[in-house]
């Protein structure tokens, strides 16, 4: 059987900042593509200097960088731009995620580019999107967070909060990626490139359509207007501390109820039915705080007898090294040359049973000139 990844053979040009068109491309590069990220002189990428870090990269920016060539290039200086157009007119993708007209003042536009690569996928990411009264606006993941309906989401007594991830930023690369490969296919199908343009905005609306919208989807007046789902997001307290339950069927709360010893509870009609739950939650949880009669591990060993789904709350370092994740071999350490020793997690998808990792670290600034603007 070819093991080859499936995006082997596939070119792309990155030329972009912080975190949206960085993480994608990083996923392509995870599943084959061979990626060259195009930076500023001198600088390079902001994301190269935020946070924890070492030898001058920062963990975020290996963390969505690795597997990449680095090109040092002054796009506003023409001798620089000609061997940017030179990377460009090789390349099946070019994925940026500047505000609308950045490219175009560059002289790198979509109609540029096609002219320089007519079999060119062009990507632009941006905050809002091109048309419209946010289109040249600042965007960052607290700011898509706040105007798509996340904060909302999770508003705790009306007060809005952050999920505090990188959550717009991270859903809209997963949808660029996602994108880029449908496009991709067209192109092999068909012959046709696209020009892709994303909004964090839209992506991020999208991602929280589905339950986090769920209230706000029929809009006839004798719809039968129950709890959302966030309700059920609800740690139960134990003597000494909490533990994270997913009761989603009938069968999951009749082990919730042996566990608690009130097996009684299957049968009242109050809690027979998601719908009568539903109706009824806030008495529900009254029962549920029987929990507190038991330890975390007590209460996981009785819930796991009866099959509930449910987790012990670990930390970030026990996430990490949990059995599960070990067995999964997700994530793998590695002694590098310019940040030492460092943990890289693979592609989740696996391809015909094969455990790939991209492990080639993420590239120091202009790491690549020589090899690639000869």
């Amino acid at each position: 059987m070819n093991h080859k990844k499936p995006l082997d053979g596939i070119k792309v040009i990155e030329i972009s900042t912080i975190i949206t068109a960085s993480f994608s491309a990083m996923m392509l590069a995870d599943q084959g593509a061979e990626v060259i990220k195009i930076e500023q002189t001198g600088f390079g990428d902001p994301l190269r200097y935020l946070g924890t870090q070492k030898g001058g990269i920062s963990a975020i920016f290996a963390n969505t960088n690795r597997g990449k060539s680095s090109v040092e290039l002054d796009l506003k200086k023409e001798k620089d731009l000609v061997l940017a157009k030179k990377l460009i007119g090789t390349a099946d993708v070019l994925i940026n995620n500047f505000r609308p007209g950045v490219m175009d003042s560059l002289g790198l536009g979509k109609e540029e580019c096609k002219k320089l690569n007519k079999d060119l996928i062009y990507v632009s990411i941006s905050g809002f999107g091109k048309e419209g009264i946010f289109s040249s606006s600042p965007a960052y993941d607290p700011v898509v967070q706040a105007m798509s309906g996340a904060t909302a989401i999770q508003s705790d007594a009306e007060q809005p909060k952050y999920i505090k991830t990188l959550l717009c930023d991270k859903i809209t690369a997963y949808t660029a990626t996602q994108s880029i490969c449908s496009a991709l296919l067209q192109r092999e199908k068909t012959g046709i490139a696209s020009c892709i343009d994303l909004s964090m905005l839209d992506a991020s609306m999208f991602f929280l359509w589905p339950d986090g919208m769920m209230n706000q989807t029929l809009l006839d007046e004798d719809v039968d207007v129950l709890s959302p789902l966030t309700t059920a997001y609800t740690m139960y307290e134990c003597k000494d501390g909490a533990i994270s339950i997913a009761a989603m069927l009938d069968k999951h709360w009749h082990g919730i109820f042996k566990s608690i010893d009130k097996s009684e509870l299957i049968d009242d009609p109050k809690f027979s039915t998601a719908g009568e739950r539903s109706k009824n939650f806030e008495e529900l949880l009254g029962f549920v705080s029987h929990f507190k009669n038991y330890t975390v591990k007590e209460m996981y060993k009785r819930l796991t007898d009866n099959d509930v789904p449910c987790s012990i709350n670990l930390t970030l370092e026990e996430a990490i090294t949990n059995q599960q994740v070990i067995d999964n071999k997700l994530i793998k350490e590695k002694n590098t040359t310019v940040q030492g020793n460092l943990r890289m997690i693979r592609y989740p998808a696996i391809f015909d049973d094969q455990i790939y990792i991209n492990d080639q670290p993420a590239p120091t600034l202009g790491a690549d000139n020589e090899k690639l603007l000869k």
